[in-house]
């Protein structure tokens, strides 16, 4: 009996908890590259979790995220041995994957900003973007009272949730918070800061610094950085097609998850879903016995 380099667990990962969090450190705490097989929408539908709100793609996104998780691939049931196939395929690709993140980042740190409510696959594409042209990444989340007075609205899941989600991510060295009053001044000096207080004795520049947005906020970004509002930090705009953010967005999700139970329904389905499975080959011979 030979074991596989790698481990798994299996899940649903349409909205990521607090359980699913601890699960999946947990779980890469074993010294292994810690693999996701994230449940096709068919194999979901089959069982009595029903069909996700998000795609199968798009929960793949959200999964790779987490602190903790080497790699994904679709799972089309609990047992390793339906899926083994497509993990060691997923696997190989991670060790390829590996070998080209070695090269050197464009610049020391950077940031975005974002409410993150009901994370997605598309705040998820942007952070791992974002990530791949700074050393250090870090990420300011809107309070609930930001987001209530900006938009009128409640937010589904709050600050403390939000935070510890994107704390989550693998991608993300530290989460600051944008509060009611904060302004892109206090973004740069908060980030200055941090950076400073977990490199003791080392000092970080503005134009070592680089801001990074989604497309659909150029305009405005831009415009800022020629009023002098962002002083000397880089600006980088990521790919946000709008028909894609049409089906990712938060809005809509939020708006199926308030007709389909709640987000305490999706939570308990969550972890009804998540399987530790074990990756173990079984030799020809021992098979037989």
């Amino acid at each position: 009996m030979s074991e596989k380099q790698y481990s798994v667990i299996t899940g649903i990962f349409d909205i990521i908890t607090k359980g699913i969090r601890q699960s999946v450190k947990e779980k890469s705490k074993e010294g292994k590259p810690l693999g996701v097989g994230v449940y096709t929408d068919e194999y979901c539908e089959d069982t009595n979790f029903s069909r996700p709100m998000k795609s199968v793609d798009h929960r793949i996104k959200i999964a790779g995220g987490l602190e903790g998780v080497a790699f994904t691939f679709e799972a089309t049931g609990r047992d390793f041995s339906e899926i083994e196939q497509v993990a060691d395929e997923a696997y190989e690709n991670y060790l390829k994957k590996v070998e080209k993140s070695k090269k050197p980042k464009d610049y020391k740190v950077g940031f975005v900003i974002g409410s993150f409510d009901l994370l997605h696959s598309g705040h998820i594409q942007n952070i791992q973007l974002a990530s791949e042209i700074c050393q250090e990444l870090y990420v300011f989340v809107k309070t609930d009272e930001r987001i209530m007075v900006n938009k009128h609205k409640h937010p589904i899941q709050d600050t403390t949730q939000r935070a510890a989600n994107l704390r989550a991510l693998e991608a993300v060295k530290a989460v600051l918070y944008y509060d009611l009053d904060s302004n892109r001044r206090d973004a740069i000096n908060n980030v200055l800061e941090q950076y400073e207080k977990r490199h003791p004795g080392q000092h970080i520049e503005e134009n070592e610094l680089v801001a990074i947005f989604g497309e659909d906020l150029k305009e405005k970004e831009e415009t800022s950085k020629k009023n002098g509002e962002w002083g000397d930090v880089n600006i980088v705009f990521t790919p946000r097609p709008a028909e894609k953010m049409k089906k990712i967005s938060s809005t809509a999700y939020k708006r199926y998850l308030e007709e389909t139970g709640g987000l305490d329904a999706y939570e308990a389905k969550e972890a009804e879903g998540l399987n530790d499975v074990k990756p173990i080959s079984i030799d020809d011979d021992e098979a037989e016995r």
